[in-house]
């Protein structure tokens, strides 16, 4: 039931745009806040990224789940009196603009804050509030190098490169989340709400604290490898990843490669030593596993209790039996499509419908009167370019 889930009740005003701040806001409708997305005329910009249809690339459909749309300037005077009546009845203010825009606006923390007391306003930037990057864009591809993302996913020769998906605007939409469910839980102590700030460049540090931690510690030399041998290699047929974590893995890894002789050899004695020789280790594992299949191997590594998976698309990983039986994976009627594929969120339960996004301004007028403007009113706005009814 609706009023069951967690954040039913919370009302959320979504005024940012992207990935970060809108995932962030979606997080909170799928557990069951009214969220209301602030979109200026020409729609979030994150509509136009990638293809798809009507304005709902994958990013702008998995970003926007469970929203209502409210497509109005900001910038004129009669646009921005409707974003602060909205403001007056929110409980959460997501915005993930650079520092000066919502100043520009009067829509910025110190002002409404100071107006509602309650109202936990969370601002979302690339690299923080102040100092010399504070107007710096912070896009993924930048914040992936900048953070040492793209080092840490380096190739063979050395090489950086960027992971294949947005990772520092996921992350941070779910440190801030995290930041403000703890926000309002301080509300429901004292009632006065707070400016929640996060960065891009902080939570993908957070995120690679380990890491971070590794590369101080062994400075100027090779950290050791967690684990030998370990890696991905080629089958037959694809490619399975195997780990080895502790020796009694180990040697039950020998057995079933019918290896024992790698067992008592004191080049592979424990993993101090198997580090020492991973690449000889792991090429004679590689020659070893591409002379079979991918099937023959998982079968073969999990009768061993070796740690190991094959590797697969993500059609593969949603028709997979343990991902069907769990129903992670709902499916999702989202206009204009027909129906598409949709993980549920975590820990929230399995089987129901799924809220699509919303289409750009698709619930301006409703919005709007619910804010007490009356049809002539909205008309106005309509007619004079600052609404746009979707």
């Amino acid at each position: 039931m609706l009023q069951d889930q967690a954040y039913a009740g919370l009302r959320v005003l979504d005024m940012s745009q992207g990935v970060a701040g809108p995932y962030c806001a979606t997080l909170l409708a799928l557990q069951g806040a009214d969220v209301v997305k602030v979109e200026p005329p020409g729609g979030d910009w994150i509509r136009v990224m990638g293809g798809g249809e009507a304005g709902m690339t994958p990013l702008a459909v998995a970003s926007n789940l469970g929203k209502r749309s409210l497509c109005i300037d900001a910038r004129k005077p009669s646009g921005r009196a409707a974003i602060e009546r909205l403001a007056a009845q929110a409980d959460v203010l997501v915005e993930n603009f650079r520092p000066a825009v919502m100043a520009r606006l009067g829509l910025d923390a110190a002002t409404l804050c100071a107006r509602h007391p309650g109202l936990v306003y969370l601002s979302i930037s690339g690299f923080g509030a102040s100092g010399p990057w504070v107007d710096k864009p912070g896009t993924d591809s930048v914040l992936q190098a900048y953070t040492g993302l793209a080092m840490l996913n380096r190739e063979a020769d050395g090489r950086p490169r960027r992971i294949g998906m947005l990772v520092p605007d996921t992350v941070s939409a779910l440190y801030a989340t995290q930041a403000l469910g703890a926000a309002l839980y301080a509300r429901s102590r004292t009632g006065r709400g707070r400016h929640v700030q996060v960065s891009l460049a902080e939570c993908c540090a957070a995120f690679q604290a380990a890491p971070i931690v590794e590369s101080a510690l062994f400075a100027g030399r090779q950290a050791p490898p967690t684990a030998v041998p370990s890696g991905v290699f080629r089958t037959e047929d694809g490619f399975v990843t195997l780990l080895v974590l502790r020796q009694d893995m180990w040697e039950r890894l020998c057995t079933a490669l019918g290896r024992d002789a790698w067992r008592s050899d004191p080049d592979y004695a424990d993993n101090h030593a198997r580090g020492r020789n991973a690449a000889a280790l792991n090429t004679a594992i590689a020659e070893q596993l591409a002379g079979q299949p991918s099937a023959h191997w998982i079968a073969t590594l999990e009768a061993a209790d070796v740690l190991c998976a094959e590797v697969q698309d993500y059609a593969q990983f949603r028709d997979h039996p343990q991902m069907q039986h769990m129903g992670t994976f709902g499916t999702l009627a989202q206009p204009p499509y027909q129906t598409l594929p949709m993980p549920y969120l975590p820990g929230t339960p399995r089987g129901g419908p799924i809220p699509p996004a919303p289409a750009t301004g698709q619930h301006t007028r409703a919005v709007l009167a619910e804010l007490g403007y009356a049809a002539d009113e909205v008309a106005a706005l309509e007619q004079g370019g600052i609404a746009v009814q979707g």
